[in-house]
């Protein structure tokens, strides 16, 4: 069974349900996605299937890549291959985004065949990954939320400046890894989860998710079946819980 689809985010609105209830919510393009390769445990060693989504100009792809788009017949001569791309290329219509998503192997999928959005039918909550906005290169005020130092003292253009750094007096002088300075922010993947599907239109292959999904508008992303389970209560009892059971 697939559990995964490849779309592009189009923007947030929000709609009304039968109730009148108001639902702000994320509209993605999910699929279709074409099926590139299926690779089965026998002759790969693991089940997946390798999918494309959208398109892109043939310019900007080679032509070892547009070969692999080109299904090639078992025995073929290197001749005929050769002969078959040249005819087979220039109609063809490159993906702008393939990856690679796991797969059960139990039911049957070809090369060519189309995933849509109807896989996510019978789900009620998805995860959706995709590449957050890039910031840029960004201070320790607003990539961290620092104050900044004091305006007194004698301070001269320092009031966004992140402090001392290192360690002076220890055995092994500094800076702790993992301290929090200023550097690149943002452009890195992220994962929304349990994302409540609220309404899904085949027809134009549209997905409408309750919240906020990683990216800009027109960034790509990939949507899968939500696993996300809560987190146990703590088991650990407090002193003042203690206290108060013997109360």
């Amino acid at each position: 069974m697939v559990t995964r689809l490849l779309g592009r985010k189009l923007g947030m609105t929000r709609i009304f349900d039968a109730k009148g209830r108001c639902w702000p919510v994320t509209v993605l393009e999910a699929g279709p996605c074409t099926v590139l390769q299926v690779k089965t445990k026998e002759r790969d060693g693991y089940n997946a299937l390798q999918v494309g989504f959208g398109e892109r100009r043939r310019k900007n792809v080679s032509r070892a890549e547009l070969g692999h788009l080109i299904p090639r017949p078992a025995g073929q001569a290197p001749e005929e291959r050769k002969k078959q791309v040249d005819h087979d290329i220039k109609p063809l219509r490159p993906p702008e985004l393939v990856r690679e998503i796991p797969w059960d192997g139990k039911e049957e999928v070809k090369v060519g065949q189309k995933l849509t959005v109807s896989i996510f039918e019978n789900q009620k909550k998805v995860d959706v990954v995709g590449t957050s906005k890039g910031r840029g290169f960004m201070g320790v005020v607003r990539r961290h939320g620092f104050h900044g130092l004091p305006a007194t003292h004698g301070q001269s253009d320092r009031e966004r400046a992140p402090g001392s750094l290192g360690r002076q007096h220890s055995i092994s002088q500094g800076v702790y890894p993992g301290k929090r300075m200023a550097g690149h922010w943002g452009h890195e993947q992220v994962t929304s989860r349990n994302l409540d599907v609220v309404r899904i239109q085949q027809d134009k292959h549209l997905i409408f998710l309750h919240g906020a999904v990683p990216g800009p508008t027109g960034g790509l992303i990939q949507i899968t079946e939500s696993h996300w389970t809560p987190p146990k209560p703590s088991t650990v009892v407090s002193k003042k819980q203690k206290a108060a059971a013997k109360r």
